[in-house]
């Protein structure tokens, strides 16, 4: 098999993963942000500082009237109508009481992590293509 034949192989590899990564990655944002929430008050107990923001623990009021307790990371966000930290409210699933976010969008790091990797395995794609090119054009000159 010749180098080139080998390039080509990869970037249709890099390729297919591309495209099943940002096909996951879509389905799980759109999953994340379709869950309804409903935001209610919640107290704060102890922050500690992380990298991007900090780790909160919460107290907050379950529809059953349960006070339930939560550790959730809340990033410094510097975008408008974000809150910089946490600003005394949590997004709860009432069907999933304990399942609670900062934001009313909940949790997209899986899913923006595996678009990450599909934009990575894309511009593998694009490279092995374009070395597949320049070695195929070099072997086909004469030696």
């Amino acid at each position: 098999m010749s180098t080139s034949s080998a390039l080509v192989l990869a970037c249709v590899g890099s390729l297919v993963l591309a495209v099943v990564l940002a096909v996951l990655g879509f389905r799980a944002l759109a999953a994340a942000r379709g869950v309804r929430r409903v935001q209610v008050p919640a107290r704060l107990l102890s922050e500690a500082p992380s990298p991007g923001g900090e780790f909160v623990d919460v107290e907050y009021p379950a529809p059953d009237g349960r006070t339930l307790r939560a550790r959730m990371h809340v990033f410094r966000v510097h975008a408008p109508g974000q809150p910089y930290v946490f600003d005394g409210t949590v997004w709860v699933d009432p069907a999933r009481p304990t399942d609670v976010t900062p934001r009313r969008q909940g949790r997209t790091a899986g899913a923006v992590t595996t678009l990450v990797l599909a934009g990575v395995a894309l511009v593998a794609a694009l490279g092995t293509g374009i070395g597949a090119a320049v070695v195929r054009f070099a072997e086909s000159l004469p030696s």
